[in-house]
């Protein structure tokens, strides 16, 4: 996924790096961490959802192609997916090198895996071609992807309300949604379904990235709530987000996050 051989964040681009290595340092910047950052895909491109389960909707608001895939210590096995990063789930990234870059900071949200050499370094943000170019000066988004790599610093920080996704493969038996924007770290600890109307919750399972899924049987009805807990263990509840006229592939958002 890398083009050299992903809770947002905010992403301070600095000085092209010389080699796959991350300085311990965060750049005078109090509460960043430093990282690696590259790009993938067409050089406007929106890059993919595809581990957190997402699949073409990082195309459309509110990702709008703003993305970046984490690599392992960001992706965290699928908890990372939706994180905020100012420099790289949702994060604020902005480079300082000349004459390529504005300085002006730009949003990410992380929305895949980077696996293989992006494991290199501690922490490395894959953006997409689209996220890094918006980082230029005018005009100057194509030299700017030239340099290949920057070091960068990022910090991570919430987003909107939590949406919920229903699985296109969902049937009377087999029901699984995909959760986009937590705030906080970005993880569930573990994700409650209750049908009906009801508050009598039960256990989903993880299946990937950011996917829950629960067997049920036919009489398992919506409209259906969730109880959500976070990675840090803050908890919260979506009552009757899934409709009880729901369609598969279809979108729900809640009014609430951690």
């Amino acid at each position: 996924m890398v083009s050299i051989p992903f809770t947002a964040v905010t992403i301070l681009l600095l000085n092209i790096s010389s080699c796959l290595c991350v300085r311990n340092n965060t750049f005078g910047q109090k509460g960043f961490s430093s990282a690696l950052a590259t790009w993938y895909g067409d050089e406007t491109g929106s890059g993919s959802g595809g581990a957190c389960g997402w699949e073409d909707d990082v195309k459309y608001p509110p990702f709008s192609s703003m993305i970046a895939a984490g690599n392992a210590n960001i992706f965290l096995k699928g908890k990372g997916c939706g994180h905020c990063f100012q420099a790289c789930l949702h994060t604020q990234i902005f480079c300082s090198r000349q004459p390529y870059c504005s300085g002006k900071p730009v949003t990410v949200t992380i929305s895949d895996e980077c696996p293989g050499a992006c494991n290199d370094v501690p922490f490395h943000f894959d953006l997409s071609g689209f996220a890094f170019g918006s980082m230029a000066n005018p005009g100057q988004d194509h030299n700017l992807r030239q340099l290949g790599q920057v070091d960068v610093s990022y910090q991570s920080y919430g987003g909107t309300d939590i949406a919920f996704i229903v699985d296109k493969k969902c049937n009377p038996n087999w029901f699984a949604v995909a959760l986009e924007y937590a705030d906080g770290d970005g993880g569930f600890q573990s994700v409650e379904i209750a049908a009906g109307g009801t508050q009598n919750f039960v256990g989903m399972t993880n299946i990937w990235g950011a996917v829950w899924k629960r067997d049920i049987d036919p009489s398992f009805q919506p409209p259906y709530s969730f109880r959500l807990t976070s990675a840090d263990g803050k908890t919260s509840i979506a009552n009757n987000v899934i409709p009880q006229n729901f369609a598969v592939g279809q979108k729900y958002l809640s009014n609430v996050n951690f």
